[in-house]
């Protein structure tokens, strides 16, 4: 049976594309190509990317430059501040997902239905650590404990991988058939995920002691934010939710359903509205500002840059974007 990988930012259940014979990455959105690489007045700069490729998430590296997945061509790309492109391709047939900064200046990945995540240098060589012959992993984050931690749908479990060691440990979820979808490292130093599939999010320790919770309608993507708290995005619903560290949940109202939910650059977070063709910011107290629409685009990927500069990628278009964060 194949297991689908849901776009709207957890467990990733709707589709677009196949990975291998085990997971679909995508929403049914018709690929559109527009913009160049000059930015209108009023608009966005944009980067095309070559066709095809499907970029899926996107974050910001300690050499200042941004890297972002290619869920459909087996990639990870680097794009300058300036707009340079530049590509590296997966040793083996992979679908790249989500994307992390990792503890050893490397950018780390996880790739699909590979069984296999993988880092890239800042120069852009890559390197796959297989965990499994058959997983499919989607989120990925550095731990507080200095490990990559990661989800893999096949297994229903959370995985732990030891740099320094090389060693990998698997958790698996109280939950059946949850399919982990995005992960986070928290201020509390556990790492939070989401199980769309069951309508709960979880929490992992260092140790691997997992608890799992409900509150929270189809919870999507899941971050950490700068007050603290974890906030979720719903994958159904116009909402986002708030979630301190005692598991109180306050609910705040979304223009549209949010996509994939990461930390802004200032008391903000930012967010991706992928039907709606737009980005937009939340306070942490909960005040919503959006974008103007940015036509064909179907954001997906989203990340803060220096200043109040946001990247984000556009699924529909093909192409990154830069530009700045919504008043």
């Amino acid at each position: 049976m194949k297991k689908l990988l849901h776009r709207a930012g957890g467990a990733f259940i709707s589709a677009r594309h196949q990975i291998g014979s085990k997971v679909l990455l995508g929403i049914a959105l018709a690929a559109l190509s527009i913009g160049s690489g000059a930015q209108a007045a009023s608009g966005p700069r944009i980067f095309p990317i070559r066709g095809g490729s499907q970029p899926f998430a996107i974050t910001m590296g300690a050499d200042g430059n941004f890297w972002f997945t290619l869920s459909n061509s087996n990639e990870v790309a680097r794009i300058t501040p300036s707009g340079v492109i530049s590509y590296s391709t997966t040793p083996t047939l992979s679908e790249p997902a989500f994307i992390t900064p990792g503890p050893d200046g490397n950018i780390w990945f996880a790739e699909g239905s590979s069984g296999k995540i993988a880092s890239v240098t800042p120069a852009g060589v890559i390197t796959e650590f297989q965990y499994s012959f058959f997983g499919v992993s989607v989120g990925i984050t550095t731990g507080s404990d200095g490990n990559i931690w990661f989800t893999d749908q096949t297994a229903n479990a959370v995985w732990r991988y030891n740099v320094s060691t090389g060693i990998f440990t698997s958790f698996t979820l109280p939950s059946a058939s949850a399919f982990p979808g995005d992960i986070t490292t928290g201020a509390d130093g556990n790492m939070w995920f989401t199980e769309q599939a069951v309508g709960k999010f979880g929490r992992i320790t260092p140790s691997g002691v997992i608890t799992e919770f409900t509150g929270v309608d189809a919870p999507g993507s899941i971050t950490a934010g700068p007050d603290g708290n974890i906030w979720i995005a719903s994958a159904f619903a116009s909402e986002v939710a708030r979630v301190t560290p005692s598991l109180d949940i306050t609910i705040f109202p979304t223009p549209s359903t949010p996509t994939v939910i990461r930390p802004g650059n200032r008391n903000n977070l930012l967010f991706t509205e992928v039907s709606a063709n737009k980005i937009a910011s939340i306070t942490t107290d909960g005040v919503v500002t959006q974008s103007p629409i940015v036509p064909g685009s179907a954001p997906l990927g989203i990340t803060a840059g220096v200043g109040r500069a946001v990247w984000f990628l556009g699924d529909g278009s093909n192409s990154v974007y830069a530009t700045n964060l919504p008043r």
